[in-house]
């Protein structure tokens, strides 16, 4: 995929470079680039002028006589302008045909000292020339300041926007009329003319200079105009003139002198004008060269076509626009305050074809890609049954159907995997957890959220030791390991490295398994071996050496072996009962407690008497309905009232008492008044095997740890309070059976 992208983005590259250097190597965009630059040049600032416009007007051409005037008249006419001291006369008339007024004419321009005339070629010239010179004709010529040339040339829309400051060829060369008036007012050449005759012109070929372009001011009308008909009659105070520059040319509306602008149609004199204006203020506008506007165009090209190789596509679109946005603006910029027009179209156009043009190719490459991983995808092997892939309803074409078939098909395997891989793990009874290759928390049943709490985006170090403190700063190692927790659970951790398909780490599972029953069990194993080894063994022992070191008429031989063989049955009987008591089997019926307990009482009798100890029952008619087995709730009670009657000084009394509590709860508390237990043993009396510290008699501590399996193997709770010389109560609460 990453190969067949790069080659799709050379190819978009290619296309676009390309076009981008024949868009502007040749002009293509020369049209858009036009329109752009009329509704810039609007936005420039003012030129300031001091042009005067004496125009030969409809108004005049009524007054003195329809074109063209008699050269009297154009006599009389320089005559007056030159008595109110212009700084320069540029007569936009071209004196080309010869006349018997002539003299008087070229007297006047002599006079005056600063009038510039017009001339103007013929290309091709006659005879093989490269162009023919018009200009004027002697003496007019000779005797004029400065002649140039009057030409312009439009633009392949028609519209007038530039102007060459020199023409000719490189024999004989011209500059225009506008660059001599500026020479004429301030004695130099203009900087604009510097920088666009650079280069020579051709040897015997006719050409115009590279041109600037002209910041019109405005529309036609825009410059001070006065008729030439109000000079002609004094009517114009010579103030209006003195120190101005005056261009004399036609602007009535039959002439022929007009020229499409982008504001419109405006008279050559005009035109001439705004030439005028730029070159005096050093505003002339050079259009950027060929070589120039290839470099703008292509820059943010490559820049987008850079950021599409690593960007994502929500950025290269916004980078896109904003690279559009600055070429316009740099174009408005420079044209607006540097007097540079950089033709903005071919670069936009680039930018605008090559973002499209990547989509596609993208699109394509990631299409083709998605296909061909789909079909291999569907070729393999899976843990879950897959169908076909369902083709969609209504009318697509083939492609696209077969795609969005495949496509379902993936998304569904996905989402079983998935829910598989879910069901799966959330049913695993033990606490699993999944994390990435950081070791953070992704994934975690409900037995890891059941032990930790939520752990879901936190590392699993920090989890392991919230729950054990051996685990703290720990590295986490894949070798299974022992854990205890601190609530005394035994834990095994597994675990086990992830791996993507390509072979890279991509996490690990953790796997914790509670140990603390089979550890449990196996401390039960080794203290019934014990009990079966050395308790039980013990008496049989003692029962073997008495018969075969005593003699037949021993006295106290037949009690001392009864007394060993009732302390062997009495721990296999205890033995028994707490093993039936942990197997869970058990005869469910409705009891009455009271009775039970009144039951065994009355079994414990003869021990009490034996030691003067009494057993106070309740005494009402009440019934306490439970639910259990008689047999094993009848040896508890059994065991508890033995145990306090074994443990009270003789002439006590041991209590026992029943009451309901709230819920439909039982409770059942026996209290003795013997010697009590100490309060560091009140937590092991429980465990089997396990006898606290004062004990009687020779017992395997089997009795206490069946009380507390029977009452929660019937759902209830065990509870102790005493203390050394205060005695001991047992309190005792089971749930009630519905009373029928």
């Amino acid at each position: 995929m990453r190969n067949r992208l790069l080659l799709e983005w050379l190819l978009v590259a290619g296309l676009a470079v390309l076009t981008v250097c024949l868009l502007a190597s040749y002009r293509l965009t020369e049209r858009p680039d036009n329109l752009a630059y009329d509704a810039l040049v609007r936005m420039r600032p003012t030129l300031k002028s001091d042009v005067v416009i004496v125009a030969i007007d409809d108004a005049s051409l009524a007054s003195v006589g329809r074109w063209p005037w008699p050269r009297d008249i154009h006599t009389r006419l320089i005559d007056r302008l030159a008595g109110a001291r212009p700084a320069a006369i540029g007569y936009d008339v071209l004196f080309v045909e010869p006349s018997g007024q002539d003299a008087a004419l070229a007297q006047a321009m002599a006079r005056a000292g600063n009038v510039v005339l017009p001339l103007t070629f013929s290309v091709p010239g006659l005879n093989g020339a490269p162009f023919d010179l018009q200009a004027p004709v002697p003496p007019i010529g000779p005797a004029a300041r400065l002649v140039g040339h009057a030409d312009f040339a439009a633009d392949d829309d028609g519209i007038v926007r530039r102007a060459s400051l020199l023409a000719g060829d490189k024999g004989q060369a011209y500059p225009a009329i506008a660059e001599q008036l500026h020479r004429l007012v301030t004695g130099r050449a203009s900087s604009a003319f510097a920088a666009s005759t650079n280069q020579a012109l051709p040897d015997n070929r006719f050409a115009f200079s590279a041109p600037i372009l002209i910041p019109f001011s405005g529309a036609a009308g825009f410059h001070r105009a006065i008729p030439a008909g109000a000079v002609l009659r004094g009517e114009v105070p010579p103030e209006l003139l003195r120190g101005k520059l005056v261009l004399v040319g036609s602007t009535a509306s039959g002439s022929g002198d007009r020229y499409p602008v982008p504001s419109g149609a405006m008279p050559g004199v005009e035109l001439l004008a705004n030439l005028v204006d730029a070159l005096i203020d050093g505003r002339a506008i050079h259009p950027v060269g060929p070589a120039g506007t290839l470099v703008a165009a292509l820059m943010p090209l490559l820049i987008l076509l850079g950021a599409l190789l690593i960007l994502p596509p929500r950025v290269n679109v916004l980078l896109g626009l904003a690279l559009m946005g600055l070429v316009f603006a740099t174009s408005a910029g420079l044209l607006i305050w540097g007097d540079i027009w950089l033709p903005p179209t071919a670069a936009l156009a680039g930018l605008l074809i090559v973002y499209p043009l990547w989509a596609w190719r993208r699109l394509e490459a990631a299409n083709a890609y998605m296909v061909e991983e789909l079909t291999l995808l569907r070729g393999e092997a899976d843990a879950l049954p897959m169908g076909a892939p369902a083709r969609p309803t209504g009318w697509l074409p083939e492609a696209i159907a077969r795609q969005t078939a495949l496509l379902h098909m993936a998304i569904g395997r996905v989402r079983d995997l998935r829910r598989f891989f879910a069901d799966s793990l959330q049913a695993l009874p033990d606490a699993t957890l999944v994390t990435d290759p950081a070791d953070m928390v992704l994934v975690a049943n409900r037995a890891a959220d059941a032990l930790f709490g939520p752990g879901v985006g936190q590392p699993l170090g920090q989890l392991l030791a919230r729950l054990s403190p051996d685990l703290a700063g720990q590295a986490i190692d894949v070798t299974p390991c022992e854990m205890t927790a601190r609530d005394g659970r035994i834990f095994v951790l597994v675990v086990v490295p992830l791996t993507d398909a390509r072979g890279n780490r991509a996490g690990s599972i953790a796997r914790l398994t509670d140990i603390t029953e089979i550890r449990l069990a196996t401390r039960q194993r080794e203290d019934a071996l014990q009990l079966l080894t050395h308790d039980m063994r013990s008496p049989q022992a003692s029962i073997l050496a008495l018969l075969d070191n005593a003699e037949e008429d021993e006295p106290g031989l037949r009690a001392r072996i009864a007394g060993y063989a009732r302390r062997t049955l009495k721990l296999a009987d205890d033995f028994v009962h707490y093993a039936r008591a942990q197997s869970g089997r058990h005869n469910e019926e409705l009891l009455d407690f009271l009775a039970v307990l009144i039951e065994a009482a009355d079994d414990q009798w003869a021990l009490a008497q034996a030691r003067n100890i009494r057993v106070e029952t309740p005494d009402d008619d009440a019934e306490y309905l439970v639910f259990g087995d008689q047999s094993l709730l009848s040896r508890m009670l059994c065991n508890l009232i033995g145990n306090a009657i074994k443990y009270s000084g003789p002439d006590t009394i041991i209590r026992c008492s029943l009451q309901r509590e709230s819920g439909r709860i039982l409770c059942c508390t026996i209290a003795d008044q013997g010697h009590g237990i100490a309060p560091e043993d009140i937590d092991a009396i429980f465990q089997p095997f396990r006898r606290s510290r004062g004990a009687e008699g020779s017992g395997a501590g089997l009795g206490l740890a069946f009380v507390k399996t029977v009452i929660q193997r019937h759902g209830g709770t065990i509870h102790v309070d005493s203390g050394l010389g205060e005695g001991t109560t047992f309190t005792l609460r089971l749930p009630m059976a519905l009373e029928i």
